[in-house]
This record gives C-alpha cells, sequence and structure tokens, in this order.
C-alpha cells in the first residue's frame, strides 16, 4: 500500500515530495495513514469497502465528497478531500489529537462547548436540506431499520436488567422500563453520519472541534449521536477509562441550541439526552456481562454504572429508573 500512496501524490500532487508515511488506523472498514512531505501534513484513508458500493447511490467515496462539501459550505469544521484514485483519498490534516486521546489523557473539559457548537452546526446543515441526502443512505440505516434495530437492542437489556438494578424484583421496574424505551423510540430521527464515536472528532485547539468519517449516511436520533460521540471508551489502551464529556451545565447548552434547531421543548431535549446517555451505558454494562473476553471487565462495569448514576436532567421519569440502579 506504500507504493500506492507514493504513486497517488506523485499523480496527483506532484509539488509535494513525501518524507514519511506513519499508520495511525486500521479498522474492518479502513487504514489511515499520516503523510508528511516536505511542504505538509496529510491524512490518507484506504476505503476497504468502496469498490462494492461504486456505481450505487451509496457509494461511499461520492457520498464523503458530496456531504464534504455541502458541510464546508455550510461552515462546518470537517476535513477538505484533497485528491481521490480508486479507494485511497487524501485528505488535508486536521490535528493529531483526537476527543479520545484527549479524555485518555488531559482533561476534556475546555473542548466541549467547541463540540457541541460543531456538532450542532452539522446537525444544523443536514437538517435544513435533507432532501438531497436521502438518495444516499446506506443499506440497513434507514429511520425504519433504526427502529427495529433499537427495539432488538432494548430487548436484550431487559433480559439483563435483573443482573444490574438493586433489586430486581422491584413490581414497577418492567413498566418504568418500557416507558422510556417508547418515549425514545418514538422520537424523529435525522440523517447524519452513522460513525459517531469520540475518536472521530479531532481537536487540534479548545476552540476547534473538526468531524471525521462522513462517508455512510442514515438516520438517528442526534441525541444519541451526541451521547456517543462525545464518550470517550479508550477501547485500544489496556488502562483506558470510561469518559464522557457530558454535564448537566453541557447538557442544558446542547438542550437550548437543539430546541432551537428542532422546534422542541429544551425539557423534552433533556428527557432524551439523559435517557439516551443512561441507556448507552446500560448497553455497555450489558456487553460487559456478555462478552467475557473483554478487559478489565470488572472496573469498566464499575465506570459504567457510575455514569448511569450521574443524570444529566431532573426529568422524573429517567431519575426513576435510575433509582433503580
Amino acid at each position: 500500500m506504500t507504493e500506492n500512496i507514493n504513486r497517488l501524490f506523485r499523480d496527483k500532487l506532484p509539488e509535494q515530495r513525501i518524507a514519511k508515511i506513519e499508520p495511525l488506523s486500521e479498522t474492518r472498514a479502513h487504514t489511515v495513514w499520516k503523510v508528511t512531505t516536505d511542504h505538509s501534513v496529510f491524512a490518507v484513508k484506504h476505503h476497504l469497502f468502496a469498490s462494492l458500493t461504486r456505481g450505487k447511490p451509496y457509494h461511499l467515496l461520492a457520498v464523503e465528497q458530496k456531504v464534504t462539501n455541502h458541510l464546508l459550505a455550510n461552515g462546518v469544521s470537517v476535513p477538505r478531500i484533497i485528491a481521490t484514485d480508486h479507494d485511497l483519498v487524501i485528505y488535508e490534516w486536521c490535528g493529531n489529537h483526537t476527543l479520545d486521546d484527549i479524555c485518555q489523557t488531559t482533561d476534556p473539559s475546555p473542548f466541549a462547548h467547541s463540540i457541541i457548537n460543531t456538532l450542532c452546526a452539522l446537525e444544523k446543515a443536514f437538517c435544513k436540506h435533507s432532501a438531497k441526502f436521502i438518495p444516499h443512505i446506506a443499506p440497513g440505516c434507514s429511520a425504519d431499520e433504526l427502529r427495529k434495530q433499537w427495539h432488538n437492542t432494548t430487548q436484550s437489556l431487559t433480559e439483563t436488567l435483573p443482573a444490574l438494578v438493586r433489586d430486581p424484583n422491584a413490581s414497577d421496574l418492567p413498566s418504568t422500563w418500557e416507558t422510556l424505551v417508547n418515549e425514545l423510540i418514538h422520537a424523529p430521527p435525522v440523517i447524519g453520519p452513522t460513525d459517531y464515536n469520540a475518536r472521530n472528532i479531532v481537536c487540534p485547539n479548545p476552540e476547534t472541534a473538526t468531524v471525521l468519517e462522513l462517508a455512510k449516511i442514515g438516520y438517528d436520533w442526534p441525541e444519541r449521536r451526541l451521547v456517543q460521540y462525545t464518550t470517550s471508551l479508550g477501547a485500544h489502551n489496556p488502562r483506558g477509562r470510561i469518559i464522557g464529556l457530558l454535564t448537566p451545565a453541557l447538557a442544558q447548552y446542547y438542550a437550548h441550541l437543539a430546541s432551537k434547531l428542532y422546534s422542541t421543548p429544551i425539557k423534552t431535549i433533556l428527557l432524551r439526552l439523559d435517557a439516551h446517555h443512561l441507556i448507552y451505558h446500560l448497553f455497555a454494562a450489558h456487553i460487559c456481562l456478555t462478552t467475557p473476553h473483554w478487559q478489565n471487565i470488572k472496573t469498566r462495569l464499575a465506570q459504567h454504572k457510575s455514569h448511569i448514576s450521574q443524570p444529566l436532567s431532573d426529568h422524573p421519569l429517567v431519575n426513576k429508573f435510575r433509582a433503580y440502579f
């Protein structure tokens, strides 16, 4: 692959002489390198599945280019695409540290407001022009599929609840859980990125947050996106901790912005955000209990339970359910 990267630069950016190629990350879907030249720094990604979507309305590279152009035109901080060739893409370099890195090594709170502002700007750019992106939704990412997946997830959690709560025989536990789940499943989802985690936000400084991974889009709830973007799992670090950026004050800050965007009461947004935050950590605790090959299961389970106990709102429904833990 190194030779392919060298060829790509010779063909597309002949004025840039490569000094160093460093592997950054590798997943099932792509591999990313940091490429340093005599003039600049770039990120290069190999989209492993791009060829499988070529010619489709959800072709990964075509969607990424369209989404990137749209977001940049609307003032959202995302990486510019410099050049493409087959399944390789050159991006502008946006910084050395992801939000996940920052959470695991220092205090992330100075970055919080810029991250929320950027994510709200991204949601606004999609919300105001959603019709142009509907044809490009990836398979399995429709609103109906989202609700089906949510139903399956919450059903599996229903079976695990007795192992997590203090009193598994509480008479109103099932009805409270069902009410909370139904409150979320009937909320309107919106189009946006489908790969949202703390590794996909880069923060070169506290005033700047850049969103990565825009090649695949679909429906989800904005509050759930926010929770997952702002929760660091330290997944590739044996000593990684589970660190959430959100606080009650930041939840209020987000709710005021989102209320204007979606014409939804602040109280309703706070309910959804708090509930998604709770259920996210509840599901992660469920994974700890059902996936024994994870490292430091007891520590991670304790950290997830700690997050479950921390409210983001004073909504009675969420806090009634939280009281079971």
